[in-house]
């Protein structure tokens, strides 16, 4: 078989225009692999310093094959590793909508009362878990920033003082 036969026959026409199939198998394999580099670059997971203990952590996935392999019992699995691990812990996730890239969990109680309280401005829930949650949530006190979450946790908060809380569990004893 001659080169010239055996280049025709490595190529597709459309119409009068005849194009080499490697030419074409390329361009596909340079799309594919900007496509994966695109995809890699919104869902990649936050860098989380090393010293932060948790669970296994494994590239692009972070520590979620850990959260879906206990989900059953996530509950009382985030309490073993609360114990195991110390007040704050956490790992990177997928940034998936309502994921944020990372995950962290805080039970010492200066610490959430800073998160909480102290410096909320920091700790933005942001568009995306907002946009997520809002048919489920509304914009209540649970999907809210800013202005907007201080008057919800202000409402709030009256509900929850110490007299009524004296008051109400009167009654209900």
């Amino acid at each position: 078989m001659s080169a010239s036969t055996k280049e025709l026959s490595l190529a597709l026409s459309f119409g009068e225009q005849m194009y080499p199939l490697n030419s074409i198998l390329n361009s596909v394999v340079v799309l594919v692999i900007a496509s994966l580099y695109i995809i890699y670059r919104k869902i990649r997971p936050h860098r989380i310093p090393a010293s932060l203990p948790g669970p296994r952590r494994y590239p692009i996935v972070g520590m979620m094959p850990y959260m879906v392999k206990h989900w059953e019992d996530w509950p009382g699995e985030t309490v073993r590793l609360t114990k195991k691990y110390g007040r704050t812990w956490g790992g990177p996730m997928p940034s998936l909508p309502g994921m944020g890239g990372a995950v962290f969990f805080v039970t010492d109680e200066a610490s959430t009362h800073h998160i909480l309280s102290k410096n909320f401005d920091n700790y933005e829930k942001g568009d995306a878990f907002r946009h997520l949650y809002e048919e489920l949530l509304g914009q209540g006190i649970f999907s809210s920033d800013g202005d907007l979450w201080r008057v919800h946790r202000k409402i709030i908060s009256n509900m929850f003082s110490r007299n009524l809380l004296r008051k109400t569990s009167k009654v209900v004893v």
